[in-house]
């Protein structure tokens, strides 16, 4: 069996691959109070079949380690994806390649797949909102990281000593409640932004230009945005099952 898995800031995702290259339906678990480790080690608990995992991450150099560790105990192949200058028909645009997070690198293989020989924009919209432009040719011209939409909140009712309640629902142009005045402020700063990048950043690249929305909260800003936005929550699972199998082919 073979497990794609994402460890990010907030939640763990996966999903299996099987050997005629099909992927199963994303699922998710948020770490909550617990660290990440923990949850990646309950994951191998449930999969005790897994023989190989392909793991992106964004966290320390310590869960790297442990994770080695823990998947060598159990005999499981593990390869864990990084940002590379060159890989998997993408040229890395960061001066330091290996500075660019290793999921945004994912979800560029992902896209210049999807995209089908047209330019791309990947909005990956998680804690964090990250926008990449990429080529036709898979050339990475570099992108943009901006806050997410919760914690464009949290930052606001930081600011405020906890006085403040924040509510997400009903969003309005013009609220009549200081925590719906929050909440829909940071909903269409946020839509703002990503519209307004992909204006300009459309401009850097040639024509015709895909978007595809990716991401815990890209299914919510979808039903915000204007114009054509792919879904694709499970973008880097697909970035994922094909690298596992490029790995495969380059192993042979």
């Amino acid at each position: 069996m073979v497990l794609l898995v994402d460890a990010g800031n907030s939640r763990l995702k996966w999903s299996e691959l099987d050997a005629s290259g099909n992927i199963s339906a994303q699922q998710a678990l948020a770490y909550g109070e617990r660290p990440a480790l923990a949850a990646f080690l309950d994951l191998l608990d449930a999969y005790p079949a897994v023989g190989h995992i392909t793991l992106v991450h964004v966290l320390t150099h310590l869960f790297a380690d442990s994770v080695q560790e823990a998947c060598a105990q159990r005999g499981i192949h593990l390869h864990s994806v990084r940002s590379v200058a060159r890989a998997y028909g993408i040229r890395n645009g960061y001066q330091q390649a290996a500075a660019l997070g290793a999921d945004r690198f994912v979800g560029l293989v992902a896209a210049q797949h999807l995209a089908a020989g047209k330019a791309s924009i990947v909005i990956d919209c998680g804690t964090a909102i990250t926008v990449d432009a990429l080529e036709c040719d898979g050339r990475h011209l570099g992108g943009l990281i901006l806050p997410g939409l919760q914690l464009s909140a949290d930052a606001l009712i930081a600011r405020a000593q906890g006085r403040l309640s924040l509510s997400f629902e009903q969003p309005t142009i013009v609220a009549d409640s200081t925590g719906r005045a929050i909440g829909s402020g940071c909903l269409f700063g946020v839509i703002g932004a990503i519209e307004g990048i992909c204006t300009r950043m459309q401009q850097t690249l040639s024509t015709p230009v895909v978007r595809i929305l990716t991401g815990g909260d890209a299914e919510y800003l979808r039903s915000w945005l204007h114009g054509d936005y792919l879904l694709h929550p499970d973008l880097l699972m697909q970035g994922l099952a094909y690298i596992t199998e490029q790995e495969a082919c380059t192993s042979c």
